[in-house]
Protein backbone atom coordinates (compact mmCIF):
# COMPACT_ATOMS: atom_id res chain seq x y z
CA UNK A 1 0.00 0.00 0.00
CA UNK A 2 1.28 3.47 -0.89
CA UNK A 3 2.25 5.99 1.75
CA UNK A 4 -0.61 8.26 2.88
CA UNK A 5 -0.50 11.91 1.87
CA UNK A 6 -1.12 13.88 5.03
CA UNK A 7 -0.65 17.60 5.56
CA UNK A 8 0.50 18.86 8.99
CA UNK A 9 -3.06 19.50 10.17
CA UNK A 10 -4.19 16.06 9.03
CA UNK A 11 -1.29 14.49 10.89
CA UNK A 12 -2.07 16.44 14.05
CA UNK A 13 -5.79 15.57 13.99
CA UNK A 14 -4.97 11.90 13.32
CA UNK A 15 -2.53 11.73 16.21
CA UNK A 16 -5.05 13.35 18.56
CA UNK A 17 -7.75 10.93 17.42
CA UNK A 18 -5.53 7.86 17.90
CA UNK A 19 -4.36 8.89 21.36
CA UNK A 20 -7.92 9.72 22.40
CA UNK A 21 -9.19 6.37 21.15
CA UNK A 22 -6.39 4.48 22.91
CA UNK A 23 -7.38 6.20 26.15
CA UNK A 24 -11.18 6.13 25.85
CA UNK A 25 -11.78 2.92 23.91
CA UNK A 26 -14.79 4.43 22.12
CA UNK A 27 -15.20 5.90 18.62
CA UNK A 28 -14.08 9.53 18.73
CA UNK A 29 -16.65 12.14 17.71
CA UNK A 30 -15.81 15.58 16.34
CA UNK A 31 -16.92 17.29 19.57
CA UNK A 32 -14.54 15.26 21.76
CA UNK A 33 -11.82 15.65 19.16
CA UNK A 34 -12.24 19.42 19.24
CA UNK A 35 -11.83 19.40 23.03
CA UNK A 36 -8.67 17.28 22.87
CA UNK A 37 -7.10 19.10 19.92
CA UNK A 38 -4.38 21.54 21.05
CA UNK A 39 -5.66 24.36 18.82
CA UNK A 40 -9.10 25.85 18.27
CA UNK A 41 -10.77 24.37 15.20
CA UNK A 42 -14.33 24.69 14.04
CA UNK A 43 -16.52 21.60 13.74
CA UNK A 44 -16.67 22.11 9.99
CA UNK A 45 -12.87 22.12 9.73
CA UNK A 46 -12.58 18.95 11.81
CA UNK A 47 -15.20 17.21 9.69
CA UNK A 48 -13.31 18.15 6.52
CA UNK A 49 -10.05 16.82 7.95
CA UNK A 50 -11.75 13.57 9.03
CA UNK A 51 -13.19 13.19 5.54
CA UNK A 52 -9.70 13.55 4.07
CA UNK A 53 -8.38 10.97 6.55
CA UNK A 54 -11.14 8.57 5.51
CA UNK A 55 -10.13 9.04 1.87
CA UNK A 56 -6.60 8.01 2.90
CA UNK A 57 -7.99 4.93 4.74
CA UNK A 58 -6.62 6.25 8.03
CA UNK A 59 -9.92 6.37 9.95
CA UNK A 60 -13.21 4.51 9.70
CA UNK A 61 -16.73 5.05 10.99
CA UNK A 62 -18.15 1.86 12.54
CA UNK A 63 -21.74 3.20 12.39
CA UNK A 64 -23.29 6.16 10.60
CA UNK A 65 -23.98 8.05 13.81
CA UNK A 66 -20.74 7.00 15.54
CA UNK A 67 -17.42 8.75 15.74
CA UNK A 68 -14.24 7.56 14.01
CA UNK A 69 -11.74 4.89 14.92
CA UNK A 70 -8.18 4.48 13.64
CA UNK A 71 -7.53 1.86 10.97
CA UNK A 72 -4.67 -0.61 10.87
CA UNK A 73 -2.93 1.75 8.47
CA UNK A 74 -3.28 4.60 10.97
CA UNK A 75 -1.78 2.54 13.77
CA UNK A 76 1.22 1.68 11.58
CA UNK A 77 1.67 5.37 10.80
CA UNK A 78 1.41 6.21 14.50
CA UNK A 79 3.97 3.60 15.54
CA UNK A 80 6.42 4.53 12.78
CA UNK A 81 6.21 8.30 13.21
CA UNK A 82 5.27 9.19 16.78
CA UNK A 83 5.73 6.32 19.17
CA UNK A 84 8.21 6.76 22.00
CA UNK A 85 8.68 3.61 24.02
CA UNK A 86 9.54 4.11 27.66
CA UNK A 87 11.04 1.79 30.29
CA UNK A 88 8.46 0.44 32.73
CA UNK A 89 7.60 2.27 35.91
CA UNK A 90 8.54 0.86 39.32
CA UNK A 91 5.37 -1.23 39.68
CA UNK A 92 5.62 -2.89 36.27
CA UNK A 93 9.38 -3.30 36.67
CA UNK A 94 8.89 -5.15 39.93
CA UNK A 95 6.24 -7.46 38.46
CA UNK A 96 8.28 -8.21 35.34
CA UNK A 97 11.35 -8.90 37.46
CA UNK A 98 9.52 -11.87 38.96
CA UNK A 99 10.07 -13.71 35.66
CA UNK A 100 13.83 -13.62 36.18
CA UNK A 101 13.47 -16.31 38.83
CA UNK A 102 14.04 -19.78 37.47
CA UNK A 103 16.12 -18.85 34.42
CA UNK A 104 18.27 -21.88 35.23
CA UNK A 105 15.29 -24.19 34.73
CA UNK A 106 14.67 -25.96 31.45
CA UNK A 107 13.30 -23.66 28.69
CA UNK A 108 9.75 -25.04 28.80
CA UNK A 109 9.33 -24.64 32.56
CA UNK A 110 10.74 -21.13 32.55
CA UNK A 111 8.75 -20.10 29.45
CA UNK A 112 5.52 -21.27 31.08
CA UNK A 113 6.26 -19.16 34.17
CA UNK A 114 7.35 -16.12 32.13
CA UNK A 115 4.42 -16.23 29.68
CA UNK A 116 1.86 -16.27 32.51
CA UNK A 117 3.49 -13.26 34.13
CA UNK A 118 3.83 -11.32 30.87
CA UNK A 119 0.15 -11.93 30.07
CA UNK A 120 -0.88 -10.69 33.53
CA UNK A 121 1.34 -7.61 33.47
CA UNK A 122 0.85 -6.57 29.84
CA UNK A 123 -2.72 -7.76 29.31
CA UNK A 124 -3.91 -9.81 26.36
CA UNK A 125 -2.48 -13.17 25.36
CA UNK A 126 1.13 -14.33 25.65
CA UNK A 127 2.22 -17.19 23.40
CA UNK A 128 5.64 -18.78 23.94
CA UNK A 129 7.67 -21.34 22.02
CA UNK A 130 10.91 -22.80 23.41
CA UNK A 131 13.34 -23.12 20.50
CA UNK A 132 16.04 -25.75 20.89
CA UNK A 133 19.03 -25.35 18.61
CA UNK A 134 17.49 -27.82 16.13
CA UNK A 135 15.23 -24.91 15.10
CA UNK A 136 18.25 -22.73 14.33
CA UNK A 137 18.88 -21.52 10.78
CA UNK A 138 22.37 -21.65 9.37
CA UNK A 139 24.54 -18.56 9.00
CA UNK A 140 27.94 -20.31 8.92
CA UNK A 141 29.18 -23.88 9.30
CA UNK A 142 32.71 -24.98 10.11
CA UNK A 143 34.35 -28.38 10.69
CA UNK A 144 37.49 -28.59 12.82
CA UNK A 145 39.46 -31.88 13.15
CA UNK A 146 40.28 -32.87 16.76
CA UNK A 147 42.27 -36.03 16.24
CA UNK A 148 41.91 -39.25 14.29
CA UNK A 149 38.32 -40.07 13.42
CA UNK A 150 36.76 -37.07 15.16
CA UNK A 151 35.69 -33.57 14.20
CA UNK A 152 33.91 -30.65 15.87
CA UNK A 153 31.08 -29.09 13.88
CA UNK A 154 30.56 -25.40 14.66
CA UNK A 155 27.09 -24.16 13.72
CA UNK A 156 26.58 -20.38 13.77
CA UNK A 157 22.84 -19.73 13.68
CA UNK A 158 20.46 -16.97 12.74
CA UNK A 159 19.66 -16.11 16.37
CA UNK A 160 23.31 -15.38 17.15
CA UNK A 161 23.97 -18.76 18.75
CA UNK A 162 27.13 -20.82 18.30
CA UNK A 163 26.71 -24.54 18.78
CA UNK A 164 29.55 -27.07 18.98
CA UNK A 165 28.97 -30.75 18.31
CA UNK A 166 31.60 -33.47 18.52
CA UNK A 167 31.16 -35.87 15.59
CA UNK A 168 32.71 -38.99 14.16
CA UNK A 169 34.97 -38.60 11.12
CA UNK A 170 35.70 -42.21 10.13
CA UNK A 171 36.93 -41.07 6.69
CA UNK A 172 39.65 -38.90 8.32
CA UNK A 173 38.95 -36.00 5.98
CA UNK A 174 41.83 -33.55 5.87
CA UNK A 175 41.63 -30.09 7.40
CA UNK A 176 41.64 -28.58 3.90
CA UNK A 177 38.70 -30.72 2.80
CA UNK A 178 36.80 -30.00 6.02
CA UNK A 179 37.26 -26.26 5.42
CA UNK A 180 35.95 -26.72 1.87
CA UNK A 181 32.94 -28.63 3.18
CA UNK A 182 32.11 -25.86 5.66
CA UNK A 183 32.48 -23.14 3.01
CA UNK A 184 30.28 -25.08 0.60
CA UNK A 185 27.54 -25.55 3.22
CA UNK A 186 27.67 -21.88 4.19
CA UNK A 187 27.38 -20.76 0.57
CA UNK A 188 24.61 -23.16 -0.47
CA UNK A 189 22.52 -23.80 2.64
CA UNK A 190 22.46 -20.53 4.60
CA UNK A 191 18.99 -19.93 6.05
CA UNK A 192 18.12 -23.63 6.39
CA UNK A 193 17.71 -25.72 9.51
CA UNK A 194 19.87 -28.81 9.88
CA UNK A 195 16.94 -31.02 8.88
CA UNK A 196 16.32 -28.93 5.77
CA UNK A 197 20.00 -29.01 4.86
CA UNK A 198 20.06 -32.80 5.16
CA UNK A 199 16.94 -33.07 3.00
CA UNK A 200 18.40 -30.88 0.25
CA UNK A 201 21.65 -32.85 0.28
CA UNK A 202 19.77 -36.12 -0.10
CA UNK A 203 17.59 -34.71 -2.89
CA UNK A 204 20.63 -33.38 -4.76
CA UNK A 205 22.32 -36.78 -4.60
CA UNK A 206 19.13 -38.58 -5.58
CA UNK A 207 18.80 -36.66 -8.85
CA UNK A 208 22.47 -37.24 -9.62
CA UNK A 209 23.60 -33.62 -9.66
CA UNK A 210 27.09 -33.45 -11.11
CA UNK A 211 28.34 -30.04 -9.98
CA UNK A 212 29.99 -30.45 -6.60
CA UNK A 213 28.63 -33.99 -6.23
CA UNK A 214 31.72 -35.19 -4.39
CA UNK A 215 31.51 -32.30 -1.94
CA UNK A 216 27.78 -32.86 -1.46
CA UNK A 217 28.28 -36.55 -0.79
CA UNK A 218 30.95 -35.97 1.83
CA UNK A 219 28.91 -33.20 3.44
CA UNK A 220 25.84 -35.41 3.50
CA UNK A 221 27.83 -38.17 5.19
CA UNK A 222 28.92 -35.75 7.90
CA UNK A 223 25.44 -34.27 8.31
CA UNK A 224 23.99 -37.75 8.71
CA UNK A 225 26.30 -38.26 11.71
CA UNK A 226 25.35 -34.99 13.40
CA UNK A 227 24.26 -35.99 16.92
CA UNK A 228 20.55 -35.66 17.53
CA UNK A 229 19.48 -33.23 20.21
CA UNK A 230 17.68 -35.16 22.96
CA UNK A 231 15.12 -32.38 23.00
CA UNK A 232 14.59 -32.44 19.26
CA UNK A 233 10.92 -33.34 19.50
CA UNK A 234 8.63 -30.46 18.60
CA UNK A 235 8.43 -28.23 21.69
CA UNK A 236 4.98 -27.35 23.00
CA UNK A 237 3.39 -23.98 22.30
CA UNK A 238 2.42 -22.27 25.56
CA UNK A 239 -0.64 -19.98 25.64
CA UNK A 240 -1.45 -17.74 28.63
CA UNK A 241 -4.17 -15.15 29.24
CA UNK A 242 -6.57 -16.04 26.42
CA UNK A 243 -9.59 -15.30 28.62
CA UNK A 244 -8.55 -11.66 28.90
CA UNK A 245 -9.46 -11.03 25.26
CA UNK A 246 -13.05 -12.04 25.96
CA UNK A 247 -13.65 -9.01 28.19
CA UNK A 248 -12.31 -6.52 25.64
CA UNK A 249 -14.86 -4.58 23.52
CA UNK A 250 -13.31 -5.80 20.27
CA UNK A 251 -14.21 -9.42 21.13
CA UNK A 252 -17.32 -9.07 23.29
CA UNK A 253 -19.39 -10.85 20.63
CA UNK A 254 -19.55 -14.43 21.92
CA UNK A 255 -19.41 -16.12 18.52
CA UNK A 256 -16.47 -13.97 17.43
CA UNK A 257 -14.58 -14.71 20.61
CA UNK A 258 -15.27 -18.44 20.24
CA UNK A 259 -13.77 -18.33 16.74
CA UNK A 260 -10.70 -16.53 18.09
CA UNK A 261 -10.25 -19.14 20.82
CA UNK A 262 -10.41 -21.86 18.16
CA UNK A 263 -7.70 -20.05 16.19
CA UNK A 264 -5.44 -19.98 19.26
CA UNK A 265 -6.01 -23.68 19.81
CA UNK A 266 -4.30 -24.40 16.48
CA UNK A 267 -0.84 -24.77 17.94
CA UNK A 268 0.67 -25.51 14.55
CA UNK A 269 -0.39 -22.04 13.43
CA UNK A 270 1.13 -20.46 16.54
CA UNK A 271 4.39 -22.39 16.11
CA UNK A 272 4.69 -21.23 12.50
CA UNK A 273 4.10 -17.64 13.60
CA UNK A 274 6.77 -17.74 16.28
CA UNK A 275 9.29 -19.58 14.12
CA UNK A 276 8.73 -17.19 11.21
CA UNK A 277 9.63 -14.11 13.23
CA UNK A 278 12.05 -15.56 15.79
CA UNK A 279 15.13 -14.34 13.92
CA UNK A 280 13.94 -10.75 13.53
CA UNK A 281 12.69 -10.70 17.12
CA UNK A 282 16.13 -11.79 18.36
CA UNK A 283 17.48 -8.38 17.29
CA UNK A 284 14.74 -6.26 18.87
CA UNK A 285 11.04 -6.18 19.65
CA UNK A 286 9.14 -6.81 16.42
CA UNK A 287 5.58 -5.51 15.89
CA UNK A 288 2.96 -6.95 13.51
CA UNK A 289 -0.32 -5.11 13.00
CA UNK A 290 -3.44 -6.88 11.74
CA UNK A 291 -2.85 -8.21 8.24
CA UNK A 292 0.93 -7.94 8.69
CA UNK A 293 0.61 -11.13 10.73
CA UNK A 294 0.12 -13.79 8.02
CA UNK A 295 -1.11 -16.35 10.57
CA UNK A 296 -3.85 -14.16 12.09
CA UNK A 297 -4.43 -11.72 9.25
CA UNK A 298 -8.24 -11.86 9.50
CA UNK A 299 -8.17 -10.68 13.12
CA UNK A 300 -7.70 -7.07 14.33
CA UNK A 301 -4.75 -8.02 16.50
CA UNK A 302 -1.45 -6.41 17.36
CA UNK A 303 1.39 -8.92 17.86
CA UNK A 304 4.62 -7.96 19.63
CA UNK A 305 7.34 -10.61 19.27
CA UNK A 306 10.61 -10.99 21.16
CA UNK A 307 13.16 -13.82 21.26
CA UNK A 308 15.39 -14.24 24.32
CA UNK A 309 18.46 -16.45 24.69
CA UNK A 310 18.76 -18.99 27.46
CA UNK A 311 22.39 -19.93 27.09
CA UNK A 312 23.16 -23.52 26.05
CA UNK A 313 19.48 -24.51 26.46
CA UNK A 314 18.42 -22.57 23.36
CA UNK A 315 15.92 -19.77 22.94
CA UNK A 316 12.34 -18.88 23.75
CA UNK A 317 10.24 -16.71 21.45
CA UNK A 318 7.36 -14.83 23.06
CA UNK A 319 4.45 -13.11 21.32
CA UNK A 320 2.15 -10.71 23.16
CA UNK A 321 -1.13 -10.42 21.28
CA UNK A 322 -4.02 -8.05 21.88
CA UNK A 323 -6.42 -5.77 20.02
CA UNK A 324 -5.07 -3.04 17.76
CA UNK A 325 -6.13 -0.61 20.51
CA UNK A 326 -2.96 -1.49 22.40
CA UNK A 327 -0.81 0.77 24.55
CA UNK A 328 2.17 0.32 22.21
CA UNK A 329 4.60 2.47 24.16
CA UNK A 330 3.91 0.57 27.39
CA UNK A 331 3.94 -2.93 25.89
CA UNK A 332 6.89 -2.50 23.53
CA UNK A 333 8.93 -0.52 26.06
CA UNK A 334 8.18 -3.02 28.82
CA UNK A 335 9.05 -6.02 26.67
CA UNK A 336 12.27 -4.41 25.46
CA UNK A 337 13.34 -3.62 29.04
CA UNK A 338 12.39 -7.10 30.25
CA UNK A 339 14.30 -8.93 27.50
CA UNK A 340 17.39 -6.87 28.31
CA UNK A 341 17.12 -7.94 31.95
CA UNK A 342 16.91 -11.59 30.86
CA UNK A 343 20.03 -11.10 28.75
CA UNK A 344 21.87 -9.35 31.57
CA UNK A 345 21.02 -12.16 33.95
CA UNK A 346 22.34 -14.74 31.45
CA UNK A 347 25.62 -12.84 31.08
CA UNK A 348 26.41 -12.83 34.80
CA UNK A 349 29.19 -15.24 35.81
Amino acid sequence: MSQPHLNPRGESVLRTLIETYLEEGEPVGSRLLAKRYPETLSSATIRNVLSDLEDESMVAQPHTSAGRVPTERAYRYYVDHWLNTMPPGPDMEGRLSLTLDGLDLDPESWARHASRTLAEVMGGVCVALPLPFTQSRLVRLEFVPVGPGRVVAIWVGSLGEVEHRLMENPWNHSEILLTELGNYATAHFAGLTLAEMRSQLVDALRIGAQEGESIRRRLQELAARWPEDPGAADPPVLVSGLGRLGVMPEFEDVARFRDLVAAFEEHGRLARLLNAFAGRAAEDVHLLLGTENPYFETWPLATVVRTVALGPAGFVTFALMGPLRMDYGRVMGGLRWWSQQVQNRQERP
